[in-house]
């Protein structure tokens, strides 16, 4: 019985693991039926449920390549219109559920919170996402989700950067 369980368990847990994984090249974007496909894992992961790195605005310019960019505050208003956000616990990590209206599929956005001068702050109560759009020469628009969600704009902080994808027509 003991053996039977273990190799259960290490099995399950080795499921887990590759299902929770973005090294695959097929599965690293989902169509939310948007006009972009959005990234399963922040950057700086491999993993769904992990919050990633954090990254000042100059260095999550530097991310975009041809396999993604950062999206839009236009891109990031469309999930935020398109979608339903459900606060959720993902292997021991809080976030978002964000499931699209049109085909049901979705993406998890950890609320990683963000890069402060003291230190990362806010984790696990609100996550923070940049996007390319420029509010003026000193602030970006970013996404940021916690009990509301909305695009804000500032730049003066480290925050989390998932990529999207344009759809091939």
């Amino acid at each position: 019985y003991n053996m039977k369980h273990f190799f259960f368990t290490s099995v399950l847990g080795l499921l887990t693991l590759i299902l929770a994984s973005c090294n695959s090249k097929d599965d690293e974007f989902v169509d939310l039926g948007l006009s972009v496909k959005w990234a399963t894992c922040n950057v700086g992961t491999n993993f769904i449920n992990k919050y990633g790195a954090y990254y000042y605005f100059g260095e999550a310019l530097k991310l975009e390549n041809d396999r993604g960019r950062l999206p839009t505050k236009e891109e990031f208003q469309e999930l935020i219109d398109n979608c339903t956000w459900l606060s959720i616990e993902e292997n021991g990590v809080y976030g978002k559920k964000v499931t699209s209206k049109k085909n049901g599929n979705s993406i998890f956005l950890p609320l990683g919170g963000g890069r402060y001068e003291q230190g990362i702050d806010g984790v696990r109560s609100f996550g923070t996402y940049y996007s390319s759009s420029v509010y003026d020469e000193y602030k970006t628009y970013y996404l940021y989700t916690s009990n509301e969600t909305k695009v804000d704009y500032d730049s003066r902080h480290g925050r989390s950067v998932r990529l999207v994808q344009d759809v091939k027509k």
